[in-house]
């Protein structure tokens, strides 16, 4: 990468950012997600990369779609999980959630901003959407390819998510 991004000369400014800029930040900030979720899916922290589906009688080996952090979604019950990635009545069966095999690369998914704003886009309201509707800020990416999975958690409803490092492993 080059040069890091002169923040001084950005204040100095007022803080309005040249298009370069903008894309070096972008750029620089994917990059600094990227390392955490990697750290995080090798170390199985808290960081890695998580799937919340539906519950389904056989679950996935393969993925799509929406994915977060385990750390928005430890301890929430599949009905608060719903309240947090902003997809209401998706999980009222329960939930399954899917942590990823494979390392996440660069160009494996996109940003999506947080899940306050439906597919990382400002929300406008439509009474005909009962389901995507804003959830309370959890980090949201796009997986632009599918990804290979495993179920670290089934859940009824009301039970909460704990993983091996809430359940003392």
């Amino acid at each position: 990468m080059g040069k890091p991004l002169d923040i001084d000369g950005l204040l100095r400014r007022g803080g309005e950012m040249t298009a370069s800029e903008a894309e070096q930040l972008a750029r620089e900030l994917t990059e600094a997600k990227l390392a955490e979720i990697a750290f995080g899916l090798a170390r199985r922290s808290l960081d890695q990369p998580v799937k919340v589906i539906p519950f389904v009688d056989r679950t996935p080996s393969i993925v799509g779609g929406y994915f977060t952090q385990e750390k928005f979604v430890l301890d929430k019950t599949p009905e608060q999980m719903e309240a947090v990635l902003g997809i209401f009545g998706k999980l009222r069966r329960g939930a399954h959630v899917l942590q990823f095999v494979e390392t996440l690369h660069q160009g494996d998914f996109e940003n999506r901003a947080y899940s306050y704003l439906p597919d990382g886009k400002e929300y406008v309201p439509n009474p005909s959407e009962t389901v995507y509707l804003p959830g309370k800020g959890a980090p949201q990416w796009l997986l632009t390819r599918k990804i290979q999975v495993t179920c670290l958690a089934t859940l009824r409803p009301g039970q909460p998510f704990r993983n091996h490092l809430t359940r003392g492993y």
